[in-house]
Formats: C-alpha cells, sequence, structure tokens
C-alpha cells in the first residue's frame, strides 16, 4: 500500500502533470502527499552554474545575489504551486496524521546537502513520484539514477502531460530478472486497481510463447489480478521501442518496468531501455531497481 507519496516540487511549470500524476495515485488509496522543495544556498547554486565559475569581482558577486534571487523565486512558487493544487482538489494540508477519508499533504523545503537530504526523504517513503529531468531548478541531471538506485523505493515519472488516472490500462514490461520481478511487486497496489492489466515481453523467436508468462499471470490472479499476456518480436528496434508501441497502441495509462542497464556500473543503470523509456514515453513510468 502506498500510503506515503514523497513528491518533489521544482516551483516550476513542470510540476503540473507531477501534481497531477501523483493525484491519481493517491486519491483511491487516500494517500498523503509529502511535497518536498529543495532550495540551494548561492553557492551550491554556483557550484550547479558553470558560468558563474568564469566571473571575477563584481561580477561574481551579482551572480551569486542573482541565484540566491532565483532560489527565493522558485521557493515562493513551489509553496503558491502546492497551495493552489490543494485548495483546487480539496485535498487537506496536514502536519501530522490523523483520521482522514480522502487526501491529505504538506510540504517541507530543506536546503544542503541536497540530494542527501531528498534520498533520506524517499527513503522513509513508500513511493517517489516526479518529473522528467528538464534541470529548471538546477538539480543533478542524474537526480531520476540517482533515487533510482540509492533509495531502495519504487519511483514514478510523471509524463509531460497531465494524467487523470493511473490504474486504467497498466502495461507491465516483463523480463526474467530480479528488477523485473521487484518493480512488479512493488507495483502491485497499483495492478489491483487496474481496470486492465497486460504483461508484455520482448522475444527474439518469432511465435515464441513463453510459459513464464503464463505461469506469472496465473500468480497475480491470487492477488485479484486477470492479467493478459503479449509477446512481441524483436526486430531490428530496440526493445524500448517495442515496449513503447504496444503500451501506445494499448492506451496505456502506466507502464511498469525494472530499472536495469547493461552492466554493474553506476552509470550504466540508465543506458539502453531505462533511459529510452523516461525520455519518451507518453504515459507515467513506474520503475523499481
Amino acid at each position: 500500500m502506498f500510503k506515503n507519496i514523497l513528491v518533489p516540487t521544482s516551483g516550476s511549470d513542470t510540476d503540473d502533470s507531477v501534481f497531477a500524476t501523483a493525484l491519481a495515485v493517491a486519491l483511491p488509496l487516500s494517500a498523503h502527499l509529502d511535497f518536498y522543495h529543495s532550495r540551494l544556498t548561492c553557492y551550491e547554486a554556483a557550484a550547479r552554474s558553470p558560468h558563474v565559475q568564469f566571473c571575477l569581482g563584481t561580477a561574481m558577486t551579482d551572480a551569486l545575489a542573482q541565484l540566491s534571487r532565483q532560489d527565493e523565486t522558485r521557493s515562493a512558487n513551489a509553496v503558491g504551486h502546492v497551495d493552489a493544487f490543494c485548495r483546487a482538489n480539496g485535498v487537506d494540508v496536514r502536519s501530522a496524521p490523523t483520521p482522514s477519508a480522502g487526501v491529505t499533504a504538506r510540504l517541507t523545503q530543506e536546503t544542503d546537502p541536497t540530494e542527501a537530504r531528498l534520498l533520506l526523504n524517499a527513503r522513509h517513503s513508500d513511493l517517489v513520484i516526479l518529473g522528467r529531468p528538464r534541470h529548471v531548478d538546477l538539480m543533478p541531471a542524474n537526480l531520476i539514477e540517482t533515487l533510482l538506485l540509492g533509495s531502495g523505493r519504487p519511483i514514478m515519472i510523471a509524463s509531460d502531460s497531465p494524467r487523470r488516472t493511473v490504474t486504467g490500462t497498466v502495461v507491465v514490461g516483463w523480463k526474467e530478472t530480479p528488477e523485473a520481478a521487484r518493480a512488479l511487486g512493488a507495483a502491485l497496489p497499483l495492478l489491483k486497481l487496474a481496470q486492465r492489466v497486460v504483461l508484455v515481453t520482448v522475444s527474439e523467436e518469432p511465435g515464441a510463447r513463453p510459459p513464464e508468462l503464463k505461469h506469472l499471470a496465473d500468480r497475480l490472479a491470487w492477488h485479484g489480478v486477470a492479467a493478459e499476456s503479449c509477446v512481441v518480436t524483436h526486430i531490428s528496434k530496440p526493445t524500448s521501442a517495442h515496449l513503447l508501441r504496444v503500451a501506445e497502441e494499448l492506451g496505456a495509462d502506466l507502464l511498469v518496468v525494472g530499472g536495469y542497464g547493461r552492466g554493474p556500473w553506476r552509470e550504466a543503470v540508465f543506458g539502453g531501455v531505462t533511459r529510452a523509456l523516461i525520455e519518451h514515453a507518453e504515459f507515467a513510468v513506474f520503475m523499481m531497481h
């Protein structure tokens, strides 16, 4: 059960789709949304802004002042976005758990060390929902990778367009790997709510019907999940392209996949399939490493 959902907010326009996706998850579960905004000191912001490193004298002073103003603006925007979202959707703002039949929320803002504090909050949550990497808030380009590897929690990447539901059609990209198994297990609360669940695997053998899919569908039935199976023949295109095409044809609201790459190194985790799905999917993507 996802009861405590961490929702990082950038204080930019990308918040809209992330908040809508978070609400789509929280509503059927009466979950709590923990909105979280990472603030930066002007010095950390400067370290993340390459052009500032070339400033000298008064130019450096002006650049640091500008970065401080930008941080204040993003912070104020984060507060405004969360407040407007909660009022528009009837979400109660609560700082402590109380008996409630609906979705609740709160906003926390913290400063350095940014990644360490965000990881701590992610580990203490049931699910993390965030947007596609746009670098509008000076967060590191590998933030999703860091959360995927370091939090031990499932993450959901919202699509660029707001979603009203993530439990209509759910596609599970299946591969016989521990990562895929962990992602499927973590996504069970959503699979149980889904109107339709389709297990999709990509095979290099034309006409293949892997017995593993039927075996998996039989096990999911014990959870009340009536899963269908779909086998796609691997022809020239990468696995990610096949998964995206099938999910789009099925009108998927959510794609569940394991987060894995081509090797054991940290830099490899976002290679190939994982990165392509995050960058190009027109629906939310649920992952666990």
